[in-house]
C-alpha cells in the first residue's frame, strides 16, 4: 500500500464545505475584505465566517494580513504547505463558476477528504480494480470499502463497471489538480 498524504485529505475536507467555497469565491472577486464585510456578504454570523476562513488559511489557501487597524484576507498561497499553490490556481480558474457548481466541486474535495478515500484513489491509479482487491489494498472490511466507494462514486470520483471500479475518465479540471497532487514529480 502507498503512503497516505494526510496533507491533502485534510485539504480536501477543508473543501467539501460549501460556504468555505463561497467566501473563497468572495475573496477572488473583491479580495482585501475583513471577516465582517464577507459575513455581511455572504449572510453568515462574524464568528462562522471566521472559523471558516481559518480552516482556509490552516490548509496554505488564504493570507491574512492587517490594513490598519482590520484583518482582511487574500488568496495568496502559503509557501509552506507545497499542495497550496496549485490547488488555489485551479480553484480561481474553477470557483467564477464555469460549469461547475460550489456542490460539485465541495462533492470532489468530500470525496478524498478521507484517508481511506485517498488511499482507494491511490489504488485506482493502477487500474481498474473489484471491490475485494481494494479490500486487501487498504486493508479493511469489504463494508468499510463499500462505504468510501459509495460516497467516491456519488461524487463523481469513481465509476463502477459490472463488478469492477475505476477513476471517472472524465475529470474536471479540479479532478485533474488533486490526481496530480496525490502522484509526486518524478
Amino acid at each position: 500500500m502507498q503512503p497516505l498524504n494526510p496533507t491533502l485529505w485534510r485539504t480536501c475536507r477543508v473543501l467539501a464545505g460549501v460556504n468555505r467555497l463561497r467566501l473563497l469565491r468572495r475573496i477572488f472577486e473583491q479580495p482585501g475584505q475583513n471577516v465582517s464585510q464577507l459575513a455581511n456578504h455572504m449572510g453568515i454570523g462574524v464568528s462562522d465566517a471566521s472559523q471558516e476562513l481559518r480552516r482556509l488559511q490552516s490548509r496554505g489557501l488564504l493570507r491574512r494580513t492587517c490594513q490598519g487597524k482590520s484583518v482582511v484576507f487574500l488568496p495568496l498561497p502559503d509557501p509552506q504547505v507545497p499542495s497550496a499553490a496549485p490547488l488555489l490556481k485551479t480553484l480561481k480558474s474553477v470557483l467564477p463558476g464555469q460549469g461547475q457548481t460550489d456542490e460539485s466541486i465541495a462533492n470532489m474535495g468530500k470525496a478524498l477528504g478521507h484517508e481511506r478515500r485517498i488511499a482507494l484513489t491511490c489504488a485506482l491509479l493502477r487500474g481498474p480494480r473489484d471491490q475485494q482487491t481494494l479490500s486487501a489494498w487498504i486493508r479493511a472490511s469489504p463494508e468499510t470499502v463499500h462505504f468510501h466507494l459509495n460516497t467516491m462514486i456519488q461524487s463523481g470520483w469513481v465509476v463502477r463497471t459490472d463488478r469492477r471500479f475505476a477513476l471517472n475518465p472524465a475529470r474536471p479540471l479540479l479532478m485533474k489538480t488533486l490526481l496530480r497532487l496525490l502522484r509526486p514529480p518524478p
